[in-house]
């Protein structure tokens, strides 16, 4: 199993930390191979023990991509290929920037994104603000959980 992340960079923030420990964590397993997508090069956090590359080279993977904010859903959304979609929403980012409804709302009503969210409280803001339910919710990027909804999901395809 292929798992990629997609992020705007690796800097000192909460995201990032969870996020390297976890991935470095499961990167010993050789059925998982886990990387990363950047938007912006920069010091990650922690070491990581796991590819990271550009997002320019988002085209060429085609395996389980997922994507924390609507801009980097988006990115993924438009880039080609065959990858399966998933946007870990980790921060409700329409509640503090201005956001267009509409903007959000074609995200998050894309057919081909399905959206895991971080908490029960998170999953019923999203189910509220765009009538679409997450598939899953994972906290601070927990591998166990995360890898049992991404099973679930290859089940249900």
């Amino acid at each position: 199993m292929n798992i990629a992340a997609v992020i705007d960079n690796l800097g000192p923030s909460q995201k990032a930390f969870y996020l390297i420990n976890e991935f470095n964590e499961v990167s010993n397993n050789p059925d998982i191979c886990v990387s990363v997508f950047f938007q912006r090069s920069s010091v990650p956090v922690v070491p990581a023990m796991f590819s990271c590359k550009s997002v320019s080279f988002l085209s060429n993977y085609h395996d389980i991509a997922i994507a924390t904010t609507l801009k980097e859903a988006n990115i993924l959304l438009k880039a080609n290929n065959n990858s399966d979609k998933y946007l870990y929403l980790w921060d409700m980012e329409w509640l503090t920037s201005p956001m267009s409804f509409e903007q959000v709302t074609n995200i998050l009503l894309d057919s081909r994104l399905k959206i895991i969210s971080r908490s029960e409280s998170h999953s019923k803001l999203i189910k509220n603000y765009c009538n679409k339910s997450p598939i899953g919710i994972v906290d601070n990027w927990n591998m166990g959980q995360l890898l049992n909804v991404l099973s679930k999901e290859e089940v249900n395809v």
